[in-house]
């Protein structure tokens, strides 16, 4: 651990996974409490910015878009919008150098994250030894191993070490999310349009943005939902990420009781923050939503395969992971060789009463 350190302007670069952001977000309320009078600026990408709007840790936000889109009368300038472009990426290190940051934390451990810190002139650089970028750094942490192999190691855990480097002091390791006023009104509206709230609702993410081998199958999805229907006077809300549609209606189909489909409602991360509060219980894989129930507080049943859960569980989390015992998991691939058996093993009466015994639980 380092000496606790002076800066006056901080650049903090977002880790760029929905479920990254909200594991990082005890180390963003611990670079705030150990810097509270310095000028703190987040970058982040565009489509995470809900996972932090409404916190109250920085200053100034950059966006990070895959591709900028200019109107005629617009100036993107004046948005701190920033795409992958050559322009623009010029254009955002011209901005870091203007800025004049005394310090960086690299929350991502990719190279080219720590050459823009590095190119933006960003004095003092805390990131992990990874991707052969150790040069670009001032600070570099070595990820922890044993007998040459990484350990795996809770995210929330391994971003607060880039505080802990620097001598911060570390009050909690509890995610932590906001809701403005203003999401909540738009929450409301989507609420009375679908009739969700009439009764209690259970919440289910059947999507992953990983990839496929983390995906359940669409019929355990809808006999769930059956199940718990017969069980439990409650709504089944299905809500899904970008690309995802054609799976919330293929659940939606083989179900035999009437299921609340958002996915055409075009859900912001902010407003999906309320559906998530408000939920009797989240059904999900180990994808981003489950990250919001922990933060949120909601019980949370997790149907995990492919990966390792040791990145992502927490003695912050009400709920179960369901995890078959499978010679050939966690293999952390994103598509699976042969049949995805430690997701198809799992089954719906196994979910149902894992449900049912949480929300007991919980009464």
């Amino acid at each position: 651990m380092g000496q606790m350190i002076k800066a006056n302007k901080i650049l903090v670069r977002s880790p760029n996974w929905v479920g990254d952001v909200v594991m990082a977000t005890p180390a963003f309320r611990c670079i705030r409490e150990n810097f509270p009078d310095a000028h703190i600026t987040l970058l982040i990408k565009e489509n995470l910015r809900g996972v932090i709007d409404g916190s109250p840790w920085f200053d100034e936000v950059l966006e990070l878009v895959s591709k900028v889109k200019k109107s005629k009368n617009e100036d993107l300038s004046s948005r701190k919008v920033f795409g992958k472009g050559t322009n623009e990426y010029l254009r955002l290190i011209y901005k870091l150098r203007m800025e004049r940051f005394d310090l960086g934390f690299l929350f991502p451990n990719s190279f080219s994250s720590a050459l823009m810190v590095w190119l933006g002139g960003v004095k003092r650089r805390v990131g992990y030894n990874r991707d052969s970028r150790s040069f670009l750094l001032t600070d570099s942490i070595k990820r922890l191993s044993e007998n040459g192999k990484f350990l795996p190691t809770y995210m929330g855990d391994y971003y607060l070490k880039l505080c802990a480097q620097l001598g911060c002091k570390i009050t909690s390791g509890k995610p932590e999310m906001f809701i403005s006023e203003a999401c909540e009104n738009k929450a409301n509206e989507l609420f009375k349009k679908y009739n969700i709230d009439k009764k209690p609702f259970f919440l289910m993410s059947p999507g992953a943005s990983y990839g496929s081998s983390k995906l359940w199958t669409a019929e355990g999805f809808a006999r769930t939902a059956d199940s718990l229907k017969e069980v439990v006077d409650c709504n089944i809300v299905l809500t899904c990420g970008p690309g995802e549609i054609g799976l919330a209606d293929e659940i939606e189909k083989l179900s035999k009781s009437r299921l609340i489909n958002l996915s055409r409602a075009s859900i912001s991360l902010d407003v999906f923050k309320v559906i998530v509060k408000r939920c009797m219980l989240l059904i999900a894989l180990d994808s981003g939503p489950r990250h919001f129930a922990v933060a949120l507080n909601r019980p949370v049943v997790v149907l995990m395969g492919p990966n390792g859960p040791k990145y992502t569980e927490s003695e912050y989390e009400t709920g179960k992971v369901i995890r078959e015992d499978i010679e050939c998991s966690p293999c952390q691939l994103k598509t699976c060789p042969t049949d995805r058996r430690c997701m198809t093993m799992i089954t719906p009466e196994k979910v149902v009463q894992t449900c049912m015994d949480l929300i007991r639980a919980e009464a």
